[in-house]
């Protein structure tokens, strides 16, 4: 999230309320048709760049991974106490046993309602050593803030209620409801969600939800999407012996770690196709709308290959291919595999045990559990019964209809 000038703080901002405007009425009054252009903004913003900055470094410096439950409360009591700042003044955290506070808060009036879906839990750091500085001690480098959940997702939660504070500030009371969600577990699936929400029913009714994250196009043209892919994430293990062995042994004692290797090669072909008997037989097929919005939609190929350094994309895909299977191909990603011995220096073993991680992104309407039944299936037939695997992660893909009246707005 670059924070080096007004004006692309200003950009970000003017990105989240735009996101809002979008489900006004068809003839905004002249103090939104400011707010779009930004003029009224300038002058709010100017004043609270700074503090703006310093949120989101405040913020990031709080290391609330699933595995620091302290760091978790005080990312919700963060979040909580901001909201109420931000003039959300019932803004309170939802609490069930077991699980990290669910952050709720209302404000505006009007017909319409609007639910913001958020997060303050980020991924893991490790490893560190691939940190140019520590992860938590948020840093100011080359125009951009460098720390771990600067982007995903607390740089677009504090932009959302940023943007709501610009328009008060500037315009006074919103002209709808906005409700926000902010949960403590979307990075590990989200388990206790559902739980949390029932405590108060009537949450999540709404005419719109937004979902955290949001980005820019190589244009500087806020991306509106409509949905997403959902998740399989399943953890492996197979064990071939009671102990290590040497590798002198190789020729008669089964390795682990070719074992787990085999296994996961025959999941999918050298063209990226998961491999898996019905894996695909409930993929929806795009319509000619989604095609055509495909088709108008912006991809740039270049900047994509660039960010991480590749020349050419995955299987040999053409920039069309790449940006066709980007929305609606599935796929089966392994995320690592550990087993053995990786340190440094040499030591000759037969490992006894592997284990792994593989994500299945999927498209409407693939469900988890039953691609997990096939996953089973398919290892079983191709003989690696002996891989076992647990499905710690499901969530359902999700299309929303282009036609709907918040995204025609």
């Amino acid at each position: 999230m670059r924070l080096t000038t007004p004006y692309t703080v200003r950009r970000q901002t003017l990105a989240g309320s735009a996101r809002i405007v979008r489900i006004l009425p068809r003839r905004p009054s002249r103090a939104i048709l400011d707010l779009v252009s930004g003029d009224a903004l300038d002058r709010f913003i100017s004043g609270q760049r700074e503090r703006f900055i310093e949120e989101l470094r405040d913020l990031c410096a709080i290391p609330c991974e699933a595995s620091d439950r302290a760091a978790l409360d005080a990312a919700a009591r963060w979040c909580r106490d901001r909201l109420r700042a931000a003039g959300f003044g019932d803004a309170r955290e939802l609490r069930a046993d077991g699980a990290p506070a669910l952050v709720v808060a209302e404000t505006g009036s009007g017909e319409r309602t609007l639910v913001g879906v958020q997060h303050y839990d980020v991924q893991p750091a490790v490893p560190l050593d691939l940190w140019k500085t520590p992860p938590y001690q948020p840093a100011l480098r080359d125009g951009a803030m460098y720390a771990r959940g600067v982007d995903d997702n607390k740089g677009h939660l504090l932009l959302r209620i940023q943007a709501i504070e610009a328009h008060r500030a500037a315009f006074g009371e919103l002209p709808i409801k906005v409700r926000f969600l902010i949960e403590g577990e979307e990075e590990s699936g989200s388990p206790n969600l559902a739980r949390l929400l029932s405590l108060e029913p009537g949450l999540t009714d709404a005419d719109g939800a937004l979902k955290e994250g949001g980005a820019l196009d190589s244009e500087g043209r806020p991306i509106l999407s409509l949905g997403g892919k959902g998740i399989l994430y399943c953890q492996f293990r197979v064990r071939t012996m009671t102990r290590d062995a040497h590798s002198g042994g190789a020729t008669h004692y089964p390795n682990a770690a070719s074992r787990l290797a085999q296994a996961f090669a025959s999941l999918m072909d050298a063209k990226g196709r998961v491999q898996i008997d019905g894996f695909y037989d409930d993929v929806r097929k795009p319509t000619d709308a989604d095609r055509a919005m495909l088709e108008r939609m912006p991809f740039d190929a270049r900047a994509t290959r660039e960010v991480v350094g590749i020349e050419g994309f995955a299987f040999g895909r053409t920039d069309d291919e790449a940006k066709w299977a980007s929305v609606f191909e599935p796929t089966c990603n392994v995320c690592g595999i550990e087993s053995g011995y990786n340190g440094p220096g040499s030591k000759t073993v037969i490992p006894a045990e592997a284990s792994g991680k593989i994500d299945f992104r999927l498209v409407p309407d693939q469900d988890p559990m039953k691609i997990a039944a096939l996953l089973r299936a398919h290892l079983d037939r191709r003989g690696f019964s002996d891989v076992e695997f647990s499905a710690e992660e499901g969530e359902h893909p999700y299309r929303g209809p282009a036609d709907a009246p918040l995204v025609r707005a």
